[in-house]
């Protein structure tokens, strides 16, 4: 269902009242998470954004993307909620689980179901190998080598169907696997590290006590080594198809154990190269937090003009200040907080920290003459990817999104392209539209020697002329081409830095700059669309507030279809606000409504 990027609808952030709702509706579904565990899947605290999607085969998806992550999942069709491999993660025994070899999880990854051959099960074949359960039932599968869940689908048949089947034919209909577009959407995470699930563990005791039992029996009717002449017949009739399953037996234990060893070994090689760079516990976090504050303000932080917003001096400054191989996570710290953490620093009067307006911590003042930041020293070898700072603000260069305007075949253009082999909904640029048809055309011999007209065959001449103007023998390659895009839908496909490309049906909606009046018949300037661009309106507000000294807000926008928001700002600042979003943050003039209505005389 991800396997291909995804159309976003909306995104709106959920309400208290909705995530009590959601909660209840979770209980509801997985009865094994606690009051705690849903307090800390849906917090109160952290933003709860529901996202509706369209999937390239046209499936209404909604998601619910907690901190980034997204963690559950719903088709618009059904009430049913499925969890994400994020989800699995933190709670792997959250749905019933199919074990696959670990190849397979790249089959699926390409698009394919797990078939019944693919699902490992325990001793012989009986109903219950597979379990119980009808068909449509909510699984996860994972691997031989790991028991975290890598891919979350549905029961294409019942457990009896699938035992009558004899191990042939679909077993489970793959919804969501890892390193899909949803996987994409998150944090990119890979998978941790369980262990071998127990189907693994219990199969390897089986076959070494089958093994031992064997052995014994032998040594019991060998007695003293002689072995007679009736028992050397029945030896070499009776018991040489089980000798061959004990032989069998053992290779395969030798195996296993062979292979178990493989990946215990390369586990611990793992285990232990991630644990010299990745720090963990929340004592070794602290110290990394602590060497990132201070390598910050001896690295980009010389050059921050004060006061900085507490989470930008976290992202643009610390983060980039981490050395190679290591992550900062506020969370597996003893602090939890980053508010916790520099209200810390504070009382050590390393820094000053102040709330304005109400709620938005920022800092102040940083006490260059502190011991700790005098006596710090930055090993320059420990960082090799070095940010690129903005002399303005101290931070990180914002990247503008990528906009390209592209085409989806629809309408009256699909049989041509479906005869080259594309799908409805395709998404295509300009550039790939004229080599398609240009292709055709050469391919079909369609164009006359030396001219630049071309006969119009049955698939071009319905692709490309419209019915009323009747039939059209010929027409030039300008027009060919002009009238194709023309008469596919148009769509704009974002690529944000570090995030999956978005498509947009339909034309990209520009940043609206408009001035309004409100009580006392005071002017305010009005931003919208804003975050199309991947714009962080909390800081870009916070700039224009640096910037013009005047009192900004963001929230909800009037007046405007829901889920849209607005950056409000006092008085009219359209000049400053457009040289801001074209100087600083490079978008395109032809993306920005609303230029004209800057205060005559302001620059």
């Amino acid at each position: 269902m991800f396997i291909k990027p995804f159309r976003i609808k909306s995104q709106t952030q959920l309400k208290g009242s909705d995530r009590k709702k959601l909660r209840a509706e979770l209980s509801q579904a997985y009865p094994s998470l606690t009051v705690e565990d849903l307090a800390s899947v849906i917090p109160n605290k952290e933003d709860v954004i529901f996202v509706r999607m369209y999937c390239y085969k046209g499936e209404s998806v909604n998601v619910y993307q907690v901190q980034r992550d997204p963690l559950f999942f719903t088709l618009e069709k059904e009430k049913d909620i499925y969890p994400t491999v994020y989800l699995l993660w933190r709670h792997p025994h959250l749905l019933h689980t199919f074990t696959t070899h670990t190849p397979v999880i790249d089959i699926l990854g390409g698009g394919a179901d797990l078939m019944l051959p693919g699902i490992i099960t325990k001793g012989e074949m009986n109903p219950y190998s597979y379990g119980k359960f009808e068909k449509g039932f909510h699984v996860a599968i994972n691997t031989a080598d790991n028991k975290a869940p890598h891919a979350v689908g549905i029961t294409a048949h019942s457990s009896m169907d699938m035992y009558m089947a004899g191990k042939r034919g679909k077993g489970v209909s793959i919804l969501h696997v890892y390193r899909d577009q949803l996987w994409e959407m998150g944090s990119r995470t890979p998978p941790p590290s369980l262990g071998p699930p127990d189907i693994m563990l219990d199969a390897q005791v089986h076959l070494v006590s089958n093994n031992d039992t064997e052995v014994a029996q032998d040594d019991e009717a060998n007695g003293d080594g002689v072995i007679n002449d009736s028992e050397t017949s029945r030896c070499e009739t009776k018991d040489e198809i089980p000798l061959v399953q004990v032989t069998d037996a053992l290779q395969e234990v030798d195996l296993r154990n062979s292979q178990a060893d493989d990946s215990n070994s390369s586990l611990e090689a793992s285990t232990l190269q991630k644990d010299k760079p990745q720090p963990t516990g929340p004592e070794v976090m602290d110290k990394l937090l602590f060497h990132c504050f201070l390598k910050a303000w001896k690295t980009s932080g010389k050059k921050i003009e004060l006061p900085i917003l507490t989470s930008n001096f976290y992202r643009l400054h610390m983060v980039p200040a981490c050395p190679d191989g290591t992550s900062l996570d506020i969370k597996k710290s003893s602090y939890k907080k980053l508010s916790k953490f520099l209200n810390a620093l504070a009382k050590k009067e390393l820094i000053q920290v102040k709330e304005f307006p109400k709620g938005i911590e920022n800092i102040t003042a940083v006490n260059w003459e502190h011991e700790d930041i005098k006596s710090f020293i930055v090993d320059k070898e420990e960082t090799t990817i070095k940010p690129v700072i903005n002399k303005k603000d101290g931070g990180q260069t914002f990247i503008p999104p990528l906009i390209e305007e592209v085409h989806q075949v629809s309408g009256d253009t699909l049989q041509f392209f479906k005869a080259n082999g594309l799908c409805k909904g395709e998404v295509l640029s300009t550039a790939e539209v004229r080599n398609i048809v240009t292709d055709y055309i050469k391919r079909n011999s369609l164009q006359k020697e030396g001219q630049k007209i071309v006969n119009v065959d049955r698939l071009l001449h319905e692709a490309v002329v419209n019915r009323k103007e009747g039939y059209k023998e010929t027409l030039r390659w300008d027009e060919i081409f002009s009238r194709m895009l023309g008469r596919m839908a148009p769509a704009v496909k974002i690529t944000r830095h570090g995030s999956v490309p978005v498509i947009r049906k339909g034309k990209l909606e520009p940043i609206e700059l408009a001035v309004a009046k409100r009580s006392g018949n005071k002017k305010v300037t009005l931003v919208y669309n804003a975050s199309l661009y991947g714009i962080d309106e909390a800081e870009f507000a916070h700039q224009i507030q640096v910037g013009v000294a005047a009192s900004t807000s963001v929230g909800p926008a009037e007046h405007k279809p829901q889920g849209t928001t607005q950056v409000l700002i006092q008085g009219n600042q359209v000049a400053f606000v457009g040289r801001l979003l074209i100087e600083t943050y490079h978008i395109p003039r032809k993306y920005i409504r609303g230029l004209e209505l800057a205060a005559k005389g302001k620059k």
